[in-house]
């Protein structure tokens, strides 16, 4: 029998670690992490709180291994830092197993299967507002692969996507627990299955229901050089530009009505920012159509991380400071001001790279009457495709599109649904371009017009959650102990 019960633990471990390992990290299979959690949870009330505990996080950090090398090689963290990034969510996995043991051993199959969300959703909510990395890491971009499912993002923000998976997740491990009477789990099935086939059904609706709009023709440039090129004198800077404002005009087709280049293609000082703004307002004049165009403005005592807006009749019509800066890797100057403006097709929006992990800035750009967000990146290769990604969420949560323009990473064109229009992966030594017409429609979406409410709302649920556990261990600390 000890045997057995060793057997279950092992292989809900494993499965629930290969299952995160997938269904997570830069490149996921979204379904796999509706999956993951479920092993563990189900067999963790015949574990003792230890064991259940250990289960969880173990697991959980087995699958978080799949981002060994990206943060290790790729991004260089500091080995606390690792450690750290690695354990503290392991733990946090461990304690949300802890969480919906609790309710299962009660016998409480509802409450379980709602507990696991609620507890992630908090996590993850509490993370995003306290961090320097806001949103990045969470598992709500694993889905992006399924448009449907990321379509409630419109209403609740990316803390709904994550909500319906891991209450998946926590009925089906409830109802495989052996918890609870047989008339519970078919209300509980019929209640979950309900609730998920009709975010599907949202999604599918929402997905077909685009309103009327305009289309705006774009083109996303991009080469990869090597850091040294970019840290390098200023002449070198000077000729790389000068070879993107010539790739301007050679590529981009008649009727564009507006270039997208990346982040930081140089570091140019005051004295020579005219030369620079005259060569693209020069480039924008012969092609008739605006360009977007990232570089870093060094003065004598300050930088900033800019992103210059050269208007189709030749005219320097603004210029947007990056708000949301690297830590450790970027010493610019960040800056609090947005940048909106007013196109035959509506409103541009400007923002640059790290800014559009930051939901509330694109929620203020919408608030603003934002349809179409143009966004120079930077990304490190490896997490190309994530990145990206994070931005089209943003498109999805505030109803605006979106052309973003990476080096090392994904020219991305996409819509206000979230489909991408036109994507390419940057190379180095040579330019890549893609040209695409994306629709652009002022659609303000309920998520945009008010905000963390489904957030809040879980961390409200869990801390009901809490107080219920609390007060039925005072109420019957006898029956708990036996539980235990």
């Amino acid at each position: 029998m000890r045997s057995r019960k060793l057997f279950l633990l092992i292989a809900a471990g494993l499965a629930s670690a290969a299952l995160s390992y997938f269904g997570t990290g830069l490149y996921p299979i979204w379904w796999l992490l509706w999956l993951a959690p479920v092993p563990v949870l189900a067999i963790a009330p015949r574990l003792g709180g230890s064991a259940a505990f250990l289960l969880g996080s173990i697991a959980w950090l087995i699958g978080e291994m799949n981002q060994w090398n990206y943060v290790m090689h790729r991004i260089e963290l500091p080995v606390q830092t690792i450690i750290l990034f690695f354990v503290i969510t392991a733990v946090v996995f461990g304690l949300g197993v802890l969480f919906v043991r609790s309710f299962l051993r009660r016998g409480s199959l509802f409450l379980a299967a709602v507990a696991f969300p609620v507890y992630w959703v908090m996590y993850e909510y509490l993370t995003a507002i306290s961090s320097l990395h806001s949103t990045w890491g969470n598992l709500a971009y694993t889905q992006m692969n399924c448009l449907p499912v990321i379509q409630i993002a419109s209403t609740t923000g990316l803390w709904g996507i994550t909500f319906i998976m891991f209450l998946f997740s926590g009925a089906t491990a409830a109802l495989l627990s052996g918890a609870g009477k047989p008339c519970q789990c078919r209300v509980l099935a019929i209640a979950v299955g309900a609730v998920v086939c009709a975010v599907f059904v949202f999604g599918k609706w929402r997905l077909q229901s685009t309103p009327s709009a305009q289309s705006v023709t774009v083109a996303l440039i991009a080469k990869d050089v090597p850091m040294s090129v970019y840290l390098g004198p200023e002449d070198e800077a000077l000729k790389l530009l000068r070879e993107y404002a010539d790739e301007v005009r050679r590529t981009t087709p008649a009727g564009t009505q507006a270039v997208v280049l990346p982040e930081k293609i140089g570091r140019v000082s005051e004295s020579v920012l005219a030369e620079v703004d005259a060569l693209f307002s020069s480039a924008a004049t012969a092609t008739r159509a605006a360009i977007v165009l990232g570089l870093v403005r060094r003065t004598p005592s300050v930088a900033f991380n800019s992103s210059r807006f050269y208007s189709a009749d030749g005219k320097l019509e603004a210029n947007y400071d990056k708000h949301h800066l690297l830590p450790g890797v970027e010493p610019e100057k960040a800056s609090d001001k947005r940048v909106i403006l007013d196109q035959p097709s509506g409103r541009w929006g400007l923002q640059i790279c790290k800014d559009m992990d930051f939901p509330k800035l694109s929620r203020q750009y919408a608030r603003n009457g934002a349809n179409l967000l143009l966004v120079p990146a930077w990304d490190f290769n490896l997490d190309r495709w994530l990145h990206a990604r994070m931005a089209v969420l943003r498109a999805v949560e505030n109803g605006f599109a979106l052309a973003r323009s990476a080096r090392n990473g994904v020219l991305t064109l996409s819509d206000n649904r979230g489909r991408v229009l036109a994507e390419a992966v940057t190379v180095p030594g040579r330019f890549v371009s893609i040209t695409g017409k994306v629709n652009v429609a002022h659609e303000q979406t309920f998520y945009a017009r008010t905000g963390d409410w489904f957030a809040w709302l879980c961390v409200a649920t869990f801390v009901v959650l809490v107080a219920y556990c609390i007060y039925a261990s005072f109420k019957n600390p006898a029956a708990i102990a036996q539980r235990r």
